[in-house]
């Protein structure tokens, strides 16, 4: 079953040029399946008649999938609450919804009978509703469609979706979500965010809670912390991998696992890349930057069953990397250190010490960790490290 969203338009845009905001009439899907479920036929007729309906499944308005489909998160193009074919152009469209919305809280002064709430209520719906657009965007990287064809449609049942709108998704994703300044607000703005009294004290009474205090930057968090997981996934790079195979002899070169890990690495560490000017980083993007490097870890410290080697291989030379920009960055520092005065016209690098260095050991243990595991040994065997001399 499909949930439909608001066809809402852009900002800037004319609302008469985006069509009507509601769905009101039937589509060719809904005639098509109608008739193949109950238009009549005679006993003899029937066979032929149904075949001939469901030999139209290849025309494009009749795509369908299933809810199955749905849940597994492969086909970037079965997704609820999204309209158009084009759905990367769809969440651009959203996330600038979002963004001018949050700008226009910034000078919107309540009525009396709303009370500061309503200011709240928008900033969580903006935000919520993007997040439902970063899920869209994440779907397309490394994802294939499925199509129910029978054979002789003329095209093939498995379609990774093409490389340059995987790459569109990715650039939206790392320059509008994982961006340091990404769904900011003002702090005046955020003074005002206050709750529902009435609705926290019948929360209170329910026994659910409620609070009190709210900051949009925990829930942005939330948002990039569910990026990085479905991103950095054993299941998405292996659908990478795999859809390298499957890319035709016109095929354009497909999206790769080291360029997702170096775009998702240069967006949560923009603040240290080289060249980049020096400011404190926000705690909360401190966070995002040590779940970066807890999910690399992971990858290299605990693989799952479907984890490539190829992957993991990856990573560790783009942590050496890393590791040989950050020693060459410090040692252009060493001649003013932190009691030296710096060169006029420069200011004291701001990052905060701390951070950088508990995210640089987390990342030298993952880097120099054993890179295989050891074999059960036979049965009724000794486990090679309880054996003298070996281990």
């Amino acid at each position: 079953m499909e949930y439909m969203p608001i066809n809402l338009n852009a900002p800037r845009e004319r609302r008469v040029l985006q069509g009507r905001p509601f769905t009101t009439a039937l589509g060719p899907y809904d005639y098509w399946a109608i008739e193949y479920a109950y238009r009549p036929f005679a006993l003899e007729e029937e066979a032929a008649a149904l075949a001939r309906i469901a030999a139209r499944s290849a025309e494009p308005q009749l795509a369908f999938g299933t809810d199955e489909d749905a849940s597994l998160g492969i086909d970037p193009e079965v997704i609820q609450l999204d309209l158009g074919s084009d759905v990367v152009a769809f969440a651009r469209k959203r996330i600038a919804i979002a963004q001018d919305m949050l700008r226009r809280q910034e000078l919107r002064v309540p009525r009396l009978d709303q009370g500061y709430a309503v200011l709240r209520r928008s900033v969580i719906y903006a935000v919520n509703d993007v997040g439902r657009a970063s899920g869209m965007l994440a779907r397309q990287i490394g994802g294939v469609r499925t199509l129910r064809d029978a054979p002789g449609s003329g095209r093939d049942p498995l379609q990774p979706l093409p490389a340059a709108q995987q790459r569109e998704a990715l650039q939206l994703i790392t320059t509008e979500l994982l961006a340091a300044d990404s769904l900011r607000i003002s702090p005046a703005l955020q003074r005002r965010l206050a709750p529902d009294f009435q609705a926290r004290r019948d929360a209170i009474a329910a026994g659910d809670g409620a609070a009190t205090d709210y900051a949009i930057s925990t829930q942005v968090l939330d948002v990039q912390r569910s990026l990085l997981a479905v991103l950095m996934s054993d299941a998405v790079a292996v659908r990478l991998l795999d859809s390298a195979q499957k890319a035709g002899p016109g095929d354009a070169a497909a999206l790769t696992v080291a360029e997702l890990y170096a775009s998702l690495a240069q967006a949560v560490w923009s603040e240290v890349a080289p060249g980049a000017k020096a400011t404190d980083i926000a705690p909360l993007r401190r966070e995002l930057q040590r779940e970066h490097v807890n999910r690399v870890s992971t990858l290299l410290l605990r693989p799952q069953a479907l984890s490539r080697a190829d992957a993991r291989s990856l990573l560790r030379a783009q942590g050496a990397h890393a590791r040989q920009e950050d020693r060459q960055r410090l040692a252009a520092r060493r001649p003013h250190a932190r009691d030296a005065r710096p060169p006029a016209g420069q200011r004291r690098d701001a990052r905060p010490g701390p951070c950088r260095a508990d995210g640089a050991q987390r990342h030298l243990k993952a880097m120099t960790a054993p890179r295989h595991l050891r074999c059960h040994p036979p049965r009724g065997a000794q486990p090679s490290w309880e054996r003298p001399g070996e281990g």
